[in-house]
């Protein structure tokens, strides 16, 4: 007889690589037993089609936003959004290697945390200190700050690479966990909680402070383009910095609130994919122009594919015409 934890080790963790790489193991979903924490055959199948639906739609939501954004070169140039534009891009990768490549879904994600914080910074410089904001926030030292963040997710990236550490997504679970059988593991995860948890608290202290700014400038700048371009900016960081703020002090103190089961797992896990689709609400919500930069494009690309099939269709048809006449 197999016990549970031997039948658990031969089920595919898949352990991350530089590639995508799934081990093949014993473990049937149409086979396999319902396992004594409510997880069924059925369930891994719903489970795994919601996740990859998800991450799809997410991705895909995101990336209009990126284009958009990318294609307006007043909001490219505002450094504010070339951060918010970084942190699309770490959102949009973590989409899709879910469950295959943690390579890159956790360092990407410690990155995120940093730029997140750099973007409450730049605002509260911008409001606060506005002599500081062309030196500390100039085009070249933008891409120091984004070059920082890289260098988080490139350490992260380097490690997960080695044989000394590795995220590793557990079926049984329907989520991701350190590998705490090797020995870099444990710090790697210790220092990913630092960086995520004290980026929520270095991110709040900032964003407080710009909220008090507004607050003092608003009879002074309420008419003006820069005052309602900031309130934008700060719901869609400040929304992000809340959903990022309770989706990390759960993940990391579930256990002290929550039940501790599968489900509340897979909860979270959720969480961490939906994560990736805030902003693009926020964004569609928020930018009135943004939002109709994305709906004309829209109709454009239909328009063209609509043209581009209709003569394609005429094409085959007069192909087929001529064909028969001959």
């Amino acid at each position: 007889m197999v016990s549970n934890e031997e039948t658990a080790t031969r089920i595919s963790l898949m352990k991350m690589t530089s590639a995508p790489a799934i081990v093949t193991t014993t473990f049937n979903v149409l086979a396999d037993p319902a396992e004594n924490n409510g997880r069924t055959p059925q369930s891994d199948l719903i489970i795994g089609i919601a996740m990859i639906i998800l991450s799809v739609l997410c991705a895909i939501a995101y990336s209009i936003i990126l284009v958009a954004i990318w294609r307006d070169k007043e909001l490219i140039r505002m450094t504010s959004y070339k951060f918010m534009f970084v942190l699309g891009w770490c959102d949009v990768i973590q989409c899709f290697p879910h469950a295959l490549m943690g390579v890159c879904a956790t360092p990407f994600y410690n990155g995120y945390a940093v730029v997140t914080v750099m973007l409450s910074i730049n605002r509260f410089i911008q409001l606060a200190f506005p002599q500081l904001d062309q030196t500390l926030f100039s085009p070249r030292a933008a891409m120091v700050w984004i070059g920082v963040a890289v260098g988080v997710m490139t350490i992260y990236f380097v490690a997960l690479l080695t044989p000394w550490a590795a995220m590793m997504y557990d079926p049984k679970w329907y989520g991701w966990g350190w590998d705490f059988t090797l020995p870099a593991s444990f710090y790697l995860q210790k220092m990913a909680m630092s960086i995520q948890v004290g980026g929520i608290i270095l991110s709040g202290f900032f964003y407080i402070g710009v909220v008090i700014m507004l607050l003092r400038t608003r009879k002074r700048f309420a008419a003006s383009r820069n005052y309602n371009t900031e309130v934008k900016i700060l719901i869609q960081a400040g929304t992000i910095t809340v959903y990022c703020s309770i989706l990390n002090i759960l993940w990391h103190n579930y256990k002290l609130i929550l039940p501790d089961d599968l489900w509340t797992y897979c909860a979270l896990n959720f969480m961490w994919i939906l994560n990736s689709g805030v902003y693009p609400i926020i964004y569609f919500i928020v930018n009135s122009a943004l939002r109709g930069k994305i709906v004309r494009a829209t109709k454009e690309t239909r328009k063209r594919f609509s043209n581009s099939f209709a003569k394609g269709d005429s094409s085959k048809v007069n192909g087929t015409s001529i064909t028969r006449i001959v």
